[in-house]
């Protein structure tokens, strides 16, 4: 069908138009990929998703048959057993290809009818396999309804987000349950691995409470290196998290903690490498048991009880509204952010409250931590004239700084030194809350835990400025200087990633705040 170089190059330019199927399998089958320029190699490439996601979905539909078949002429319990020797394949494989063939023909053919179609891969098809099995006929058409269409520019990753997110904002009742479930089936479980190594698994954990315990375990690594650790940063983190779990760092103070990592890896009477700096063990001790402080993002109205919309631990995912209002309350100490946003869900304007409501969680209080408090400009003024007793004060205190933001243009003041290498912490602030997250395609790493990074770089003249600023992780910021990526952004938010094969990537950040939902 393709007739050497100039038939392989030619096709690029159609190629991305054609739908999944025969056709499309046997172009694919005759093209040499050698003779295809880097103009159309990413089509190439993208046919190829295509193509493969729709293999797939016959081949699913192909297991989803024999297990029907099977289990029509002998048990539907050993109904799998005809895949396994068919494929080769152990009984758990078996068991896992077969439940999510059968889920995903039988519970939920839109999805598989997308899969066929090539629009969707094996992947994004377990993930809606996975959270929509056994739910509601209803709650499940609201779910794909909704998520669907969108699936195919979604990682896995925010697929996941935004079906849990949905599903706690549907029947907040029905997550509750499940919540509570998952977490008395909690677990710690341990086993080798292929290179005689050891996992750690623990499965079923509050998700704040263990957002805080990696927390800890990240800031002492983090020390750990400062004081001249010369392991690597992930090396740390798992050295310090099997010495807190089995009894070497009981009782010691973090800079004990510090000192006894050091000792291991030091030579005898180390450290004089740098006039003025102590040595850890001289280091100001540390209360053990202190818990560390973690980002939490939820609506004011949320917090305060009035609703039960999800809230969010960034890099972690979307959270019960009950496990959000706990969560925050453990920040007490910690910078509390408001953020006012429009009918679109997006930033008006922002700023720091330190007022706190007159009733808290009961249990601990985690040092530091940021806690968002993000709530519609609407929303905001009807809570304003009614305020919950126990918010009132912190509610009073967002709506008067929220009308003075008004009166003025906050973008002024924040780009008033543009000459300045590092942003002020106002607009470190502002670009953090503003984007949500790294501003790489696809990338959840949360916008506190980035690097800020000049668009155009300082060093060439580029301004410290709301419209040269924007959150990027440590590999994306290397995508950029080191990869071969060039980013641009237009407008203040919106970016234009180019690979180096010239393809363009648009991002911006997610909306703040979502709309109310619909009446179920």
């Amino acid at each position: 069908m393709i007739d050497g170089m100039q038939g392989a190059v030619s096709v690029g330019s159609w190629l991305a138009g054609m739908p999944a199927g025969p056709v499309l399998g046997a172009v694919l089958s005759a093209l040499d990929m050698n003779a295809v320029s880097d103009d159309f190699v990413v089509d190439v490439l993208q046919a190829c998703a295509r193509q493969r996601a729709h293999v797939e979905g016959l081949y699913t539909a192909a297991v989803a048959t024999v297990v029907q078949r099977a289990a029509a002429v002998g048990s539907e319990q050993y109904a799998p057993d005809e895949v396994r020797a068919a494929l080769t394949l152990s009984r758990n494989r078996a068991r896992t290809e077969c439940d999510f063939a059968q889920i995903l023909c039988l519970e939920l053919p839109a999805v598989h009818a997308a899969m066929v179609a090539g629009l969707i891969d094996r992947d994004r098809a377990m993930v809606f396999t996975h959270y929509l099995a056994g739910l509601p006929e209803e709650l499940v058409a609201a779910v794909i309804a909704r998520v669907l269409p969108i699936a195919p520019g979604l990682t896995t990753g925010q697929l996941r987000a935004r079906i849990l997110k949905l599903i706690i904002t549907v029947e907040p009742d029905r997550a509750e349950d499940q919540y509570e479930q998952a977490l008395a089936d909690r677990m710690v479980v341990g086993y080798l691995d292929s290179a005689g190594t050891a996992t750690i698994t623990a499965t079923g954990l509050p998700p704040d409470e263990a957002a805080a315990a990696t927390e800890r375990i990240a800031k002492l690594a983090l020390a750990a290196k400062r004081a001249g650790h010369r392991g690597r940063i992930d090396q740390l983190r798992a050295d310090i998290f099997l010495r807190l779990l089995d009894g070497r760092f009981h009782h010691l103070t973090r800079a004990q903690m510090i000192a006894a990592l050091l000792a291991e890896t030091s030579p005898p009477n180390p450290v004089d490498t740098e006039p003025g700096v102590e040595e850890p063990a001289e280091a100001v001790a540390e209360v053990v048991g202190r818990v560390s402080g973690i980002e939490v993002r939820a609506r004011l109205d949320t917090l305060a009880g009035l609703n039960n919309l999800p809230g969010e631990l960034p890099g972690w995912g979307s959270i019960l509204g009950s496990v959000a209002r706990r969560a925050a309350g453990r920040q007490h100490s910690g910078q509390w952010r408001w953020v006012v946003t429009d009918t679109d869900g997006y930033l008006m304007a922002e700023g720091i409250t330190r007022r706190r409501p007159t009733t808290s969680p009961p249990g601990y209080r985690a040092e530091g931590g940021i806690v968002e408090l993000a709530i519609p400009a609407t929303a905001l003024a009807r809570l304003t004239k009614d305020p919950p007793r126990a918010w009132a004060t912190v509610i009073t205190d967002i709506a008067t700084q929220y009308q003075r933001a008004r009166e003025r243009n906050p973008a002024g003041k924040l780009d008033s030194q543009p000459g300045r290498r590092h942003p002020t912490s106002a607009l470190r602030r502002y670009t953090q809350i503003r984007d949500r997250t790294c501003t790489a395609p696809g990338c959840r790493r949360s916008a506190v835990q980035s690097e800020l990074d000049h668009t155009y770089d300082v060093q060439h003249g580029g301004p410290t400025t709301t419209t040269n600023l924007a959150p990027a992780c440590a590999h994306d910021h290397g995508l950029k200087h080191r990869g071969g990526w060039k980013v641009t952004q237009p407008k203040a938010g919106h970016f234009r990633w180019k690979s180096p094969l010239g393809r363009v990537y648009p991002t911006r950040g997610d909306p703040i705040t979502d709309p109310d939902p619909p009446p179920f």
